[in-house]
C-alpha cells in the first residue's frame, strides 16, 4: 500500500480559514477518490498558520477496473439469420470485445444489442496529478486574494508545494502562481529557524517538522496549548478563562506553542471583569486567569473579586525571547486597559436620561427611524406582552423602565470601542446610577440568548425585555420587506426568533405570539403610514416563519421526526395549535411520559384505526361536542353507548378551558377496550351500515374520538 503527502506552504493564513479549510479539503478529496474508484485507508488533513497538509495512507497504486455497458444497434440490424452483420462487428470492435460477447435484450423500444467493456483502472499517481491542482484551486474562503501577476486566488500567497508519492516527487501542473512554484519534496521549518528541509517520504514528514519547531498536527498543537495553560493556572491556584473559540484561535495562530506569564497593574481592577476579559481575549488573544471560588455578579463595577492580575500568552516558538515578549505584551495591554478606563470614566459622567436622548442621533434601518424610536417600539411591545401574561408577581414599572433604557449603552464610548459589551455595560451603568437590580440585570441580559446553546436571561424581567427586543426586530424587518430567504438572513431573524421560542419554552410563558403579532402589526401601521405593506400577508408570513422556527427548535432538542410531525401536522387547525408553545411543550411531555407505558402501542393503534375510519365522515375536526351530531336513539348495541359516555368524559376535561393532557391520555388508556369493542365481531357493530343515518351516527362517534386525540397529536403519524 502506498502513501501520498501534499503540503501547500503559504504566508500566514487567517486563523478562521486555517481551521475551516480542513473539513472542506477532506470532503473534496474523498469525493474525487471515490469518483475515480481509488481505494484508501485513511485521510489526514491538518494545518498550521503557514501550511495545509494532506496525507493519504493505504492507497492502492491503481484504481479499480470499471465495467462500462453500452447499448448498440437494433437486434434485427445486428444479426441476419443468426449471423452477425457489419453493424454487430463494428459495435463489438468499438468496445474491443469479441462479437460473441454481445447479448440481445428486450427494451421498451424493441430488441437491442448490448456489450460490456472493461476499462482498466488508471494509475493512482496519474489520477492524483490531475486531482490535486483542481482541488487546491477549488478551495473557498472569505477574502481570497491574487498576488503578483498570477491568476490563482487563495487565502494568502502560496510560496511552496511539496508533493510526495512514497519516496518520489509527484509532479503536476501549477503554473498560475507568481512567482512560479516548482513542485518538490522540500518543506520549510518554523520561521524562526528558517531552514528548507528535504522530505524523504511521507512517514518522515511530521517528525522532521517537529524537530524544527513545527507541530503540524493541529490536534496535538491544541492539546499542548490547553495543557500549558492548565498547568500554569493550576500552579498559580487560578482558573483559566479559556473558551473553545479562543483555544481554536490560538491553535491556528502558532506552529510551536510556548507559554508566557504576564502581569498587569492592579489599578485596572476597578474596571468590570467583562471589560478586562474582552480586551484580553477578543483583542489581544491572551488568556485571563480568574480567582477560584469567585463571587461573580453581572452588575459588578469592579473586578477585584473576580480576576487575577496574572494572564497567559501563547507565543510562537521563541522561548529565548520570552522575557522581552512578556514585557511587550504587558505594555500593549496597559495601553488598551488605559483606553478602556478612560472610556468607562467618561461614560459614568453621562446620566441615563441624557444618554437616552442621544439615541435620537443613532440611525436604525432605512425607513425605520432612529434607535430612540426603536426603543419606543420595544416599550410598546413590552407593554403588550405584560397584558398577555397578566402576571401579578411582576413589577410592570420596572420592566418598562428596563425596556426604555435597554439600548442606552449604544451611545457609550466603551461599547463604541468594544461592541461585544453592549447590554452588559448598559446594566452596569444603570447600577452605578442607583437603578434597581431587577432593571439593571434585565438590561444586562436582554441580548440573551445570542446563539442556540447560549444562557437565557436569569429573571423574567430580562426574559420579557429580551422577547420585546427580538420581536421588534422581527416585525420591523418583515414590514420593511427584508425577511430571510434561503440561506440569506442578514438581520439574524432566525436566531432572534429561536431565542424568543427558547425563552418561552424554558420559562413556560403563556404568551400567544400570533395574537401578539396581530396587535403589533396594527401599531406598526399607525407608526409607519408611509410603508406600503399588506397587513394580512405580513401576519401570515410571520406565523409561517414562527411555525418553521418552532419545528427547528424541536429538532434541536432531539425529538424524533415522527413525533415532530405528529404534534405539528400540517392541517390548518394543528398549525394554529403549534403557535401555542407552552401547550405544545405540555403535549410533547405527555406523549413522552405515556410512551414509556407498555400499552402505549395499543393506544396508538386503536386511535389510528378510529382516525382512518373517521376520515370517511364529513364532521369537522374542530367539533368536540356530541350535541347535534350523535343521536343515541340510533344506537343498536351497548358498545355505542359506552363510547358515547367516554366522549362525555372527554368533554368534561375540556369544559374547564385548560386541558390536562396526561388526564386525557389516561382516559384513552382506560377506554381502549371500550373503543375496540365497537369493532368486535360479537359485541361490536358494522360501522359502514347500509342505513345511512346509522352509518353517519357511528362515523361521528369515531370522528369525535379522533378530534379529541388530535388535541394531543396526530397518532396516525406516530410509528407504533
Amino acid at each position: 500500500m502506498s502513501k501520498y503527502l501534499l503540503e501547500i506552504g503559504t504566508e500566514e493564513l487567517p486563523a478562521k480559514f486555517s481551521h475551516s479549510v480542513l473539513d472542506q479539503f477532506k470532503s473534496l478529496i474523498e469525493f474525487e477518490l471515490d469518483k475515480k474508484l481509488i481505494k484508501y485507508e485513511h485521510i489526514v488533513v491538518t494545518s498550521t498558520p503557514r501550511r495545509i497538509v494532506l496525507l493519504l495512507e493505504g492507497l492502492v497504486d491503481y484504481a479499480e477496473d470499471k465495467i462500462i455497458e453500452r447499448k448498440g444497434p437494433k437486434a434485427n440490424s445486428a444479426y441476419l439469420n443468426g449471423c452477425p452483420t457489419n453493424a454487430a462487428l463494428g459495435f463489438a470492435n468499438s468496445l474491443d470485445i469479441d462479437v460473441g460477447e454481445l447479448e440481445i435484450r428486450n427494451t421498451e423500444k424493441g430488441d437491442f444489442v448490448f456489450g460490456k467493456k472493461i476499462e482498466k483502472g488508471l494509475s493512482t499517481k496519474i489520477s492524483l496529478s490531475s486531482i490535486i491542482p483542481k482541488l487546491v484551486k477549488s478551495l473557498q474562503g472569505p477574502r481570497f486574494m491574487k498576488w503578483g501577476a498570477g491568476n490563482i486566488k487563495f487565502s494568502r500567497p502560496i510560496r511552496w508545494i511539496a508533493s510526495i508519492y512514497n519516496d518520489e516527487i509527484l509532479d503536476f501542473e501549477f503554473d498560475e502562481c507568481d512567482p512560479k512554484i516548482k513542485i518538490s519534496n522540500k518543506t520549510k521549518s518554523h520561521r524562526v529557524i528558517n531552514e528548507v528541509l528535504e522530505v524523504q517520504n511521507p512517514d518522515d514528514f511530521f517528525e522532521l517538522l517537529k524537530r524544527k519547531r513545527v507541530i503540524a498536527i493541529r490536534k496535538d498543537r491544541k492539546e499542548k496549548i490547553e495543557s500549558l495553560i492548565n498547568q500554569a493556572s493550576k500552579s498559580l491556584n487560578l482558573k483559566p478563562d479559556l473558551s473553545e473559540g479562543l483555544l481554536n484561535e490560538l491553535t491556528d495562530l502558532v506552529e510551536w506553542p510556548d507559554l508566557i506569564i504576564g502581569k498587569f497593574s492592579d489599578e485596572f481592577l476597578d474596571l468590570p471583569v467583562e471589560v478586562l476579559s474582552t480586551v484580553m481575549k477578543s483583542h489581544q488573544r491572551y488568556v485571563p486567569l480568574l480567582l477560584k471560588n469567585k463571587s461573580f455578579s453581572k452588575l459588578d463595577l469592579s473586578s477585584e473579586k473576580n480576576i487575577s492580575t496574572t494572564f497567559c500568552v501563547i507565543s510562537n516558538g521563541l522561548e529565548e525571547s520570552n522575557n522581552i515578549i512578556a514585557k511587550g505584551n504587558e505594555k500593549v495591554l496597559r495601553a488598551r486597559f488605559s483606553d478602556a478606563k478612560f472610556f468607562v470614566e467618561s461614560d459614568k459622567k453621562v446620566a441615563s436620561i441624557e444618554r437616552n436622548e442621544k439615541l435620537k442621533s443613532v440611525s436604525y434601518l432605512k425607513g425605520l427611524g432612529n434607535i430612540f424610536q426603536r426603543v419606543e417600539r420595544i416599550e410598546e411591545v413590552t407593554k403588550k406582552i405584560l397584558i398577555f401574561l397578566n402576571d401579578k408577581s411582576l413589577e410592570e414599572k420596572k420592566i418598562i423602565e428596563a425596556a426604555k433604557y435597554c439600548k442606552n449603552d449604544l451611545c457609550s464610548e466603551i461599547v463604541f470601542e468594544f461592541p461585544e459589551l453592549q447590554g452588559i455595560m448598559g446594566g452596569k451603568y444603570l447600577k452605578y446610577e442607583g437603578f434597581s437590580e431587577d432593571v439593571c440585570l434585565a438590561v444586562a441580559e436582554h441580548y440573551l440568548p445570542s446563539f442556540y446553546k447560549d444562557a437565557l436571561p436569569s429573571t423574567k424581567y430580562g426574559a420579557i425585555v429580551s422577547i420585546a427586543d427580538k420581536v421588534e426586530t422581527l416585525i420591523s424587518i418583515f414590514i420593511s420587506g427584508k425577511r430571510p430567504s434561503g440561506s440569506s438572513d442578514p438581520y439574524a431573524l432566525r436566531r432572534n426568533l429561536n431565542g424568543v421560542i427558547k425563552i418561552i419554552w424554558d420559562y413556560e410563558l403563556h404568551l400567544p405570539l400570533d395574537k401578539l403579532f396581530n396587535e403589533l402589526i396594527d401599531f406598526w401601521e399607525i407608526t409607519f403610514p408611509n410603508l406600503n405593506f399588506s397587513r394580512e400577508t405580513i401576519f401570515n408570513d410571520l406565523n409561517q416563519f414562527l411555525v418553521q422556527r418552532i419545528v427547528s427548535h424541536l429538532e434541536e432538542i432531539s425529538l424524533s421526526k415522527e413525533l415532530i410531525k405528529a404534534v405539528c401536522s400540517s392541517d390548518e387547525l394543528s398549525q394554529k395549535r403549534v403557535l401555542n408553545i407552552v401547550d405544545l411543550k405540555n403535549r410533547i411531555k405527555s406523549i413522552m411520559t405515556f410512551n414509556e407505558k407498555d400499552n402505549f402501542v395499543e393506544i396508538q393503534k386503536v386511535i389510528t384505526r378510529v382516525s382512518k375510519l373517521a376520515n370517511k365522515s364529513d364532521l369537522s375536526r374542530d367539533v368536540l361536542s356530541t350535541r347535534d351530531y350523535v343521536n343515541t336513539k340510533l344506537f343498536e348495541k351497548d358498545c355505542e353507548l359506552k363510547v358515547f359516555e367516554f366522549i362525555g368524559e372527554l368533554e368534561k376535561i375540556f369544559s374547564e378551558g385548560y386541558c390536562n393532557y396526561l388526564e386525557l391520555l389516561n382516559l384513552f388508556e382506560i377506554n381502549v377496550n371500550t373503543i375496540e369493542d365497537l369493532f368486535d365481531n360479537e359485541k361490536g357493530v358494522l360501522i359502514m351500515s347500509e342505513n345511512l343515518k346509522v352509518r353517519n351516527n357511528r362515523l361521528n362517534l369515531l370522528s369525535l374520538i379522533r378530534n379529541y386525540s388530535l388535541k394531543i397529536a396526530d397518532f396516525t403519524l406516530l410509528n407504533s
